[in-house]
């Protein structure tokens, strides 16, 4: 399995896009949110996504992109391959 995180943006947006587009792309396991080593749960920034698959990162991106564009015109995606994740300040999520 590949890991990648995922950034989805738009130049202008409507405050209910990300709403929509957290819920198609939770569809395809991608989440907007990661899991620690420990078991625990943090939201990703807004717009910033995990996936782990099989797919090669292009088909990642291009998938991506079409559904982005379905909610809204122009989306700008950026894919980033990963093995090590690290961060602080991300909100915990209750109850994960």
């Amino acid at each position: 399995m590949v890991n990648y995180i995922i950034r989805v943006t738009y130049a202008d947006i409507q405050p209910d896009t990300y709403d929509k587009l957290n819920a198609e792309l939770a569809k395809y396991n991608v989440a907007g949110a990661i899991k620690a080593d420990d078991g625990k749960g943090y939201l990703l920034p807004l717009g910033e996504y995990c996936y782990s698959g099989n797919e090669p990162i292009n088909e990642v991106r291009d998938a991506i992109h079409r559904l982005a564009a379905t909610l809204h015109p122009e989306p700008s995606i950026l894919v980033v391959e990963v093995s090590t994740l690290a961060w602080s300040g991300l909100k915990l999520i209750d109850g994960v």
